[in-house]
């Protein structure tokens, strides 16, 4: 059984992977970790902020998974979804008309009954959505608003492999972000802190803004870190259960 996990970042990933024994693999420059969970492989990909990834887990779509569970962090659009939150969508949607993604409806109740929260939507933008102004609007279409999910979730549905995407809530509806993020996204979708810390330096009191953001990340980042620790070894449990259920039928 191979399962792929996605994050934009590495410090969305950093809490799961002191969880688990995950070793690099290749010289990519999308960072791919690998580790054993049961007996299943496990692989993660670091893709980068945005629509950066999809070349990257084309590549790990081609080897035939079983699954695809694309994760990372999210700013809420509702006020009853807490930073911290792990949250699962029905649908993920862009901010045009192009057509809506959904997850995996297995996939989806088994992150429920795992302790994820269900949700109808995922907007999936183009840019890091940045004023409480702004998460309000478009809390009229979506649940939370993240940067990646649709573009995976559309990949992964090309090479049919089942898909669901899960994400942590890591700033609130009402929260104005600290700095402007989409001056630190380098062209190939990594984060850059030097234009984000020269912005701090330019505006100091955005600073005490800017530490419980970080703390907020660091919640939201370990919450996922612990779901997807449950949600894979349950997953892996089911496929067992499957899979000796049809060597019994077919003795």
């Amino acid at each position: 059984m191979t399962i792929i996990v996605s994050f934009a970042v590495r410090a969305e990933f950093a809490p799961w992977r002191r969880l688990e024994s995950f070793e690099r693999v290749g010289e990519s420059s999308r960072p791919i970790y690998v580790t054993k969970i049961g007996g299943a492989e496990v692989y993660v990909l670091i893709g980068g902020i945005g629509t950066r990834g999809t070349a990257s887990l084309r590549k790990l779509l081609e080897q035939r998974p079983d699954m695809c569970v694309v994760s990372g962090l999210a700013g809420s659009l509702k006020r009853n979804h807490a930073v911290g939150t792990v949250v699962v969508a029905t649908t993920i949607k862009r901010d045009n008309p192009d057509g809506v993604m959904t997850s995996d409806d297995s996939l989806l109740e088994l992150a429920l009954q795992c302790g994820a929260t269900r949700v109808d939507s995922f907007l999936t933008a183009d840019a890091v959505v940045t004023s409480a102004s702004d998460k309000l609007r478009l809390g009229a279409i979506a649940d939370a608003v993240e940067m990646e999910s649709f573009h995976l979730i559309a990949e992964a549905r090309r090479y049919g492999v089942r898909a669901v995407a899960v994400r942590a809530i890591c700033d609130g509806v009402d929260q104005d972000l600290p700095l402007d993020f989409n001056q630190a996204i380098k062209e190939d979708g990594r984060f850059d802190w030097l234009p984000a810390l020269s912005q701090v330096v330019s505006a100091p009191i955005h600073l005490p803004r800017l530490v419980r953001f970080g703390f907020q990340t660091s919640k939201a980042a370990r919450s996922l870190a612990q779901f997807l620790d449950r949600y894979l070894k349950c997953l892996i449990a089911q496929a067992d259960l499957r899979l000796n259920a049809e060597r019994v039928e077919v003795r």
